[in-house]
Parts: structure tokens; C-alpha cells; sequence
């Protein structure tokens, strides 16, 4: 006020104070006006502060307070802090999911949602009598590009989670605004139904971390691309092919071999790879099937019974190691005292002990939580139990297939591999629990699997 808006000329009137910057104003205004501009400034920061933490409070409790909410949702019309589904735009991400998992790469599915004539998310809100836009539009009539349905594959709004709190202005001066790290963002999961399952969405973001390129001429990735890793330097394998007799014959080897870098071929070819996985797969699904007929079967004993025995016997193992060990470092103590060990060795022993102990207690914690995930019945209600229930009678393999079963798979050799399945923790305490529960269900078990 007093030096730069002279400096450029600026007159300042303010009625309220009867200020005017061109009069000549006493020395009262000279000293008050300043005062007030600082009273002024602090009300406004603390009028921010006060607003700042207000939207943090409704941001960790899970209110969605944006503006527009991501494409596939609305704002519920009886309450605008909760979003529910959008059933047209919803089955366009459904949609647009299944073709990632089925190995479709991100430019095709905007290449086959253009040819549908499916409105960009953009234009789709718009379309909806939304006042809505954002800085990823280009041209006059945009159409939906690889981008864009990248964000809508990693947006985790879509489980039911409110994510919030991505950009925060620097302060109440400074309207900019800037990123906050990933690790800050508020996220508050199942604040609204959901529009793909938690399994899919993990399933397509490994998908997306895969080094995976579609063919120009072919309109999906192939079977196994990402998925193969050579057993012994863990590096990708690559896909060749080779003509005999006129007919192309498809193969696998490690791509450190191509490269010249050591290793060996580990050759394996796409057919047989393609025969033992699927074998492999219809064998995992079988037993998982039956382990779970042989639980539905015994549903009405008491839930204290169902693979907790084998837990209690390991519990009570290992409680007694713990004290075992223990025993021995009071002992071993006393020895010490008597001069029967130096201070040195009992140093080096009494560490070992404490070793012994510390992995007991660990091993009495994972023993511990996973008689209470028995306890809790949950595994019985989870999803991937029906997901892969689905596959029982699966004939071929495909991308999809894959992609919703298995992890990835290791390649010794021709005749070596190893297939690391989905959910592999959850399906082996499925099936210990079944093989414990084979003896005392007796009879009626055996029937109901048969």
C-alpha cells in the first residue's frame, strides 16, 4: 500500500475505513491501517486452517467431497457425500477390465470402445448435464486413447475405496496447486458398492506391471507373455517360432541365453507348456472343489473343530520349545554365576538361546493368526473359491483363464515347471482343514465328495 501500488500508480479507496491512498492522510491512518491488514491476514489463515482441517475430517471418514466423480458413479441425490453406481458407465468398466485380463492391451480396448461409438468420459458427463471438464481433452472431438484407460485400470475407486487428497494448495495465499506422494493419499476402503471385485483389480494391475506388447497383426498378447520366467536367472522367457515340414512350430527359451549372457536355453514348446498347464489347472480346481464339499458337508459341527486340532498340537509344540529354551537360558545363567561357563560363553550361547526363543514366539504369532482366520469362516465366503469353482470343467486355455488362476510360472526345463497359483496361502489352509476333518466326519465326508 504504501510503496508498491505508488510505484505503479495505483489509487486505494477503501469506503469502510475512509481511506483513500491520494489524500493526505494523518498519521493515525498510517499506523491503523497497517494493524488491520495484519487482523485481517491472520482471520483469513485461520479461517483457512479451520476449513483445511474440516475436509481432512470428512476425507478420512470416507465422505467423497469432489466436485465430479470418477466415470461409472454419480453423486447419490439424497445424501452428495456418497457415490453410487452409474449402470451404463459401469458396464463399460466392467467391460473394459475383462478385456485387460483376457490380454487386450489399452489401445485396442479404446480402439473397440471408438468403433462402439462409446461416448470418452469427458464428453459421456457432458452428455449427462454436467458442467464438467479436465485438462486430458484434445481436439474437438476427442475419443477415448490409451490414457485414458489406464487411469480408469488403476483408479481403485472402482472397489469401493474413496481415495482422496491427491493435490493440496501450497497455502490460502497461494492458489497452485501441488502433488502429495502416493503414500499420503486418505484412502478409506468399501464406502460404496463396488464395480469390479478386489481379485480383479489386483489380478489387472500385476497384468499392467508386466512387461507385455501385442503383435501389430494380432489383436491380444499371447497365452503366457509376461508370465514365464526362466528357473534359474529368474529373466524373462521369449517367445520363437520354426518351420518344419511346412508347419510353424511355437517355443520358449530364456532370454539370457539369446542374449549371449550365460545361462542355458531351458526350451520348452508352447504346446506342451500350453497341455501341462491346463492339466495342472483342472487338478488344482478338482481339489479345491472337493476340499470345500468335504467342509460344506461338516458345516453344522461346532466351528472350534474344523482344522483347529492339528493348530492346538502345533501351539502346544511350540509353547513348550519356547520354555524349553528359556529353561536352559536360566541354566545357563546360573552356570555362569558358579564359573562353570566364562562371560564370554555364555555371551555366545545365551544369543543362540534368545534365537531359538524369538523365532518360537514368531512362529506361535503366524500359528496363532491363522487359527483365527479358521476361527473366522471367512475363507469360506471369499470370491476366488466360486472364481475358480467356475473353471471346473474348463476345456482350453486362454489369456483370461490364465491371468485369473495363475501368478506365473518357472521353467527348469522341457520336462521341469512350476506354477504358482492365486491364492496359494488361503487354498492350502483350505485343504489342511478338509485333511483334518477326513477322519472324524468319517462316512458322511467321503459321500458327499463321491
Amino acid at each position: 500500500m504504501n510503496q508498491v501500488f505508488p510505484l505503479l500508480g495505483i489509487r486505494l479507496i477503501s469506503v469502510t475505513d475512509h481511506y483513500d491512498s491520494a489524500s493526505d492522510s494523518d498519521d493515525a491512518d498510517q499506523i491503523i491501517v497497517p494493524f488491520k491488514n495484519l487482523i485481517n491476514d491472520a482471520y483469513c489463515r485461520d479461517i483457512s486452517i479451520k476449513i483445511r482441517s474440516q475436509l481432512d475430517t470428512k476425507r478420512k471418514n470416507g465422505l467423497f467431497i469432489g466436485s465430479f466423480t470418477a466415470y461409472g458413479y454419480r453423486k447419490d441425490e439424497k445424501n452428495k457425500n456418497h457415490l453410487v453406481v452409474d449402470e451404463y458407465a459401469a458396464g463399460i468398466v466392467r467391460s473394459i477390465f475383462q478385456m485387460k485380463k483376457e490380454g487386450t492391451s489399452q489401445q485396442r480396448i479404446a480402439d473397440r470402445l471408438n468403433q462402439m461409438g462409446v461416448l470418452p468420459p469427458t464428453e459421456y458427463k457432458q452428455s449427462c448435464g454436467l458442467n464438467y471438464n479436465n485438462g486430458f481433452r484434445v481436439g474437438e472431438n476427442p475419443v477415448w486413447c490409451a490414457a485414458t484407460v489406464t487411469r480408469i485400470l488403476r483408479n481403485e475407486v472402482y472397489t469401493g475405496m474413496v481415495v482422496q487428497g491427491k493435490y493440496r494448495k501450497v497455502n490460502y495465499k497461494v492458489h497452485k496447486m501441488q502433488k502429495i506422494r502416493e503414500e499420503d493419499w486418505i484412502r478409506v476402503p468399501d464406502m460404496h458398492e463396488s464395480i469390479i471385485p478386489q481379485e480383479t483389480f489386483d489380478c489387472v494391475q500385476e497384468l499392467l506391471a508386466r512387461d507385455t506388447r501385442t503383435a501389430p497383426e494380432e489383436e491380444s498378447v499371447n497365452l503366457f507373455s509376461g508370465m514365464l520366467r526362466c528357473g534359474d536367472c529368474g529373466q524373462n522367457m521369449v517367445r520363437r517360432s520354426t518351420k518344419k515340414n511346412g508347419k510353424k512350430y511355437f517355443y520358449y527359451h530364456c532370454s539370457t541365453y539369446k542374449r549371449g549372457e550365460g545361462c542355458t536355453s531351458h526350451i520348452i514348446s508352447e504346446e506342451k507348456l500350453k497341455t501341462t498347464v491346463l492339466e495342472a489347472v483342472r487338478n488344482q480346481v478338482e481339489l479345491l472343489a472337493k476340499a470345500e464339499n468335504i467342509l460344506s458337508a461338516i458345516g453344522e459341527l461346532p466351528e472350534k473343530r474344523i482344522g483347529i486340532k492339528t493348530l492346538d498340537s502345533q501351539l502346544a509344540e511350540l509353547h513348550k520349545e519356547e520354555e524349553r529354551y528359556l529353561g536352559l537360558k536360566g541354566k545357563l545363567y546360573q552356570d555362569m554365576l558358579e564359573h562353570v561357563v566364562s562371560m564370554e560363553e555364555y555371551a555366545q550361547i545365551s544369543q543362540r538361546f534368545n534365537k531359538k526363543v524369538e523365532e518360537a514366539r514368531q512362529s506361535i504369532a503366524e500359528v496363532e493368526a491363522k487359527r483365527k482366520r479358521i476361527l473366522s469362516d471367512k475363507r469360506r465366503t471369499r470370491p476366488w473359491i466360486e472364481e475358480f469353482k467356475s473353471f471346473q470343467n474348463i476345456e482350453t486355455l486362454d489369456r483370461g483363464v490364465l491371468a485369473t488362476l495363475v501368478r506365473g510360472i518357472t521353467v527348469y526345463g522341457k520336462d521341469s515347471i512350476k506354477i504358482e497359483f492365486r491364492y496359494e496361502d488361503e487354498m492350502m489352509e483350505l485343504l489342511e482343514c478338509a485333511a483334518d476333518e477326513i477322519p472324524e466326519s468319517g462316512r458322511k465326508s467321503e459321500n458327499a465328495v463321491g
